[in-house]
């Protein structure tokens, strides 16, 4: 590189002797200054004399960073210890100006984290880095007017969250104008500009001095966005307002479609549909020349009805094509046929299909090894049969975290780690997720301010997204670069809390953030699957009989309370993981998170901060959910195994194990205290959203009262002595041998190795291609006496190019425990083989 000029001298007292030389390759582009300049922020922040010397000026500092751009893909990063002038130095390069705003920005972090005055850069790193997912995005919804708005005319709002946000390498920022919020942003367009060509079409009460001010202040979110390396989209999800869904059950939501309210939007009809909606957008691209992408829902509940989508849609795709050839869009999956699909790459659209990940919450980190069979013929709950050969389009993975994380602190780096490698599937490339606290206000009126989420006694912060700073650092830090230094995060705790404190707090995070994905998986009532209708923090999922009909969220791993009863009634054996190992999960992830929860306040001692204090309340949160459902499951079984025999025996075990689930939710009560706010509101009252768990406390004793009721009215009848099942027994161990490539005239051979062959009952493969509209197919393995494997065939009749292949292995010992391999809680489930094509 060669390093030329810029400006600026600061001074603080502290270090004042000491100065930091930083030279410059060039003029750069806005994300790279301003990286540079958080760099600067930093080093003055120390006390340290910020110099910017020419190359020809004897200034000599006592530090030098010498910054440019160099040779690498974009994003990438270098950053090196060398020496300039005969004095300590770190190189930063990047292959584009986002690469080194990346590399400055982590050399901030490490100059922020330091405690040797004698040498700022001591905890510089050197790595070179390139990014593993190349769009890491985070999308926000539009919801509710007021708490909108008190965000959008915010630019020190905006100026914080993208700070945050850039430093975590989050380089994509959705807007969804629109999502069943009442007609609000239905579609988005009045909110901004009238088209004059269709004077019938307006945003009702709004004035042209308030649709200025939102168009001003849109611009103004986009460009900070810009100077921070971030893209923004714009997600038009509703095109006409026609109730139903729409509504997202606000009460008399639906009732106002087709009326002229005040707040909505009026005009709209059938025969304008198209016209108005090629009119509109091509005003909203002239009017905002600076959204980098547009994410359009495509199905019914964007308002247009089956028969009108294919129509409209052409006309969409030929204006696109028309005016904006190079414009990304993105076509959201569910429902969405393959006519459409077709239609936009036939057109040359730059297209991609953006599709759920695991329904519409945050699941395991992997693709769900099965989907509920309610959706398996569809496009709703994951990839479903997109990922077909040849290709002609990328996915993009919509993460739908904030169905299920949206209050309550979330950071588990191994979880980020294990989804990014999943992300890869089908030449993947990119994630979307759910900000924090993504449905906020959701329900309430669209004028009411919004509420606090602590109360006042207990803030720490200027704006509430700043307390979920390890949520955002974990997903974008582990989906640019899996391999990141877990110093990248343990540093910011031990910064926060002291060293000792923080990593015990860090580790009891990272426990308490797999809780919820595991309710999620193992432990839910399937017709929480909409974001807006199911909420794992806080929902106690219903009483007893209603839970012990849950079918969970990936039904090949783990078995559900009914099915267990029936195996426990009828003897039979199973390799899925039963409710009672997922109880037994439960309460170690418990005990986990409240022994390093119990160590980081032994080490805080009387330096606790209001963030350590609401850190903890979350983690007592998490850590009472797991005790409820560590004690739900099991009496969810129990229950099935009454209504099955008629033992009401299993109905007294099953109240007892009710009553310990009631134990545990009131812990959860009494943990949240006075730390949070007594109204919450996420989402409908009307579909069944509560605003504090004490609601759910009440509802949950009704229930439990019910119960007993219901066993007062039954004599006793014992059942048939049944053998408690032992979660604890130990399943065979196997490993599986990498299968040769997958040619399609040809057996594919799968290979297994047993540690113990003496220990096993029974072993099969089962495989399908990579659709979820598959079941799997089943073979029996066979041991090789001459290599002790155990080995099956899948035929070649059934290696279709269309299509890639998945397998795993189920296995049962002859103690009666099962697993299956590969083992879903350190790999990926099931094992992905390309086809030769």
């Amino acid at each position: 590189m060669r390093f030329a000029v810029l400006v600026v001298l600061s001074v603080l007292p502290v270090w004042a002797a000491r100065q930091v030389g930083i030279v410059v390759d060039g003029q750069l582009e806005p994300p790279a200054r301003y990286g540079i300049g958080s760099l600067e922020q930093a080093l003055a922040a120390k006390g340290l004399s910020v110099v910017h010397p020419r190359a020809d000026e004897p200034v000599r500092a006592d530090f030098y960073v010498l910054a440019g751009l160099g040779k690498g893909a974009p994003q990438s990063l270098s950053i090196r210890r060398s020496r300039y002038r005969g004095k300590p130095a770190v190189t930063l390069s990047g292959g584009d100006a986002r690469g080194l705003m990346y590399a400055a920005l982590d050399t901030a972090d490490r100059i922020r984290w330091n405690a040797k005055v004698e040498d700022p850069l001591a905890r510089v790193r050197e790595v070179s880095e390139e990014p593993y997912l190349v769009e890491r995005g985070v999308s926000i919804y539009t919801m509710q007017r007021a708490y909108f708005e008190s965000r959008l005319y915010d630019e020190k709002y905006w100026e914080r969250y993208f700070d945050m946000l850039a430093s975590s390498r989050i380089n994509n920022f959705i807007v969804i104008f629109g999502y069943e919020n009442g007609g609000f942003m239905a579609p988005l367009y009045p909110y901004f500009f009238n088209v004059p060509e269709y004077p019938g079409v307006e945003l009702v009460g709004i004035t042209p001095a308030q649709q200025a001010h939102n168009v001003a202040a849109f611009k103004a979110m986009m460009r900070i966005a810009h100077e921070r390396g971030i893209d923004v989209t714009a997600g038009i999800w509703d095109h006409i307002y026609r109730g139903g869904v729409q509504g997202g059950g606000i009460p008399g939501a639906s009732e106002n479609a087709g009326k002229r309210v005040p707040g909505l939007v009026w005009g709209v009809t059938a025969d304008n549909l198209a016209g108005y909606t090629k009119a509109a957008l091509r005003r909203f691209l002239s009017v905002f020349p600076e959204v980098d992408a547009i994410q359009f829902r495509m199905h019914d509940e964007s308002g247009l009805k089956r028969e009108e989508m294919a129509g409209f849609w052409h006309e969409v795709f030929s204006f696109i094509k028309a005016e904006r050839p190079n414009r990304r869009i993105d076509l959201r999956a569910k429902d969405l046929p393959d006519v459409v699909i077709n239609d936009a790459l036939d057109q040359g659209l730059r297209a991609r299909v953006n599709t759920k990940y695991w329904m519409e919450q945050l699941g395991l980190p992997f693709h769900p090894t099965h989907v509920n069979t309610q959706n398996q013929q569809d496009r709703r709950h994951g990839y479903a049969d997109l990922l077909r050969y040849p290709q002609r389009y990328r996915v993009q993975w919509q993460v739908w975290t904030g169905g299920t994380t949206r209050l309550l602190l979330w950071g588990d780096p191994e979880y980020v780690r294990r989804f990014a490698a999943s992300a890869r599937l089908y030449d993947g490339n990119s994630f979307e997720m759910n900000e924090m606290l993504a449905t906020r206000m959701l329900g309430e009126p669209s004028d009411e301010k919004p509420l606090p989420i602590l109360n006042a006694r207990y803030r720490y912060y200027d704006y509430e997204f700043e307390r979920y700073w390890a949520f955002y650092r974990a997903w974008g830090r582990l989906t640019y670069n899996p391999r990141t230094d877990p110093e990248v995060w343990q540093s910011e705790f031990e910064a926060r809390f002291g060293s000792e404190a923080g990593v015990h707090l860090m580790k009891a995070l990272e426990a308490g953030s797999s809780v919820l994905p595991r309710i999620v998986a193992a432990a839910y009532r399937y017709q929480y699957f909409p974001t807006t209708r199911g909420w794992a923090e806080m929902n106690h999922q219903d009483s007893l009989p209603k839970f012990a009909t849950a079918e969970n969220s990936d039904i090949q791993q783990f078995e559900n309370p009914r099915d267990e009863a029936r195996s426990i009634l009828q003897g039979t054996d199973t390799p899925m993981r039963r409710p009672q190992e997922t109880s037994r999960w439960f309460a170690q992830t418990a005990s986990e998170i409240t022994s390093e929860l119990t160590l980081a306040e032994k080490a805080i001692g009387s330096k606790s901060s209001n963030e350590f204090l609401s850190t903890a309340t979350d983690l007592k949160i998490l850590a009472g959910l797991a005790r409820y459902y560590a004690a739900r499951l099991p009496a969810a079984v129990a229950y099935n195994v009454y209504k099955e025999s008629s033992d009401t025996a299993a109905l007294d075990e099953a109240i007892a194990g009710e009553k310990r689930a009631l134990a545990a939710w009131r812990e959860i009560v009494s943990a949240a205290g006075d730390v949070y706010n007594d109204r919450l509101p996420f989402g409908a009252r009307a579909v069944g959203f509560r605003q504090h768990w004490k609601e759910e406390l009440a509802t949950l004793e009704q229930d439990f009262t019910a119960l007993e009721a219901e066993r007062a009215k039954v004599e006793a009848r014992p059942g048939r002595k049944l053998a408690p099942r032992d979660p604890n027994l130990k399943p065979p161990m196997v490993s599986l041998v990498p299968p040769a490539a997958v040619v399609p005239s040809r057996d594919l051979r799968i290979t297994a190795r047993i540690a113990v062959p003496g220990e096993v009952k029974w072993i099969r493969l089962r495989y399908r291609h990579v659709t979820q509209y598959e079941d799997y197919q089943t073979a029996e393995m066979a041991l090789d006496a001459k290599t002790g494997l155990y080995t099956a065939a899948i035929p070649a009749a059934f290696v279709d190019p269309k299509w890639d292949l998945m397998y795993f292995v189920e296995v049962v010992g002859k103690n009666g425990a099962g697993r299956m391999y590969p083992d879903l809680e350190r790999d990926m489930p099931y094992v992905m083989v390309a086809v030769k094509r």
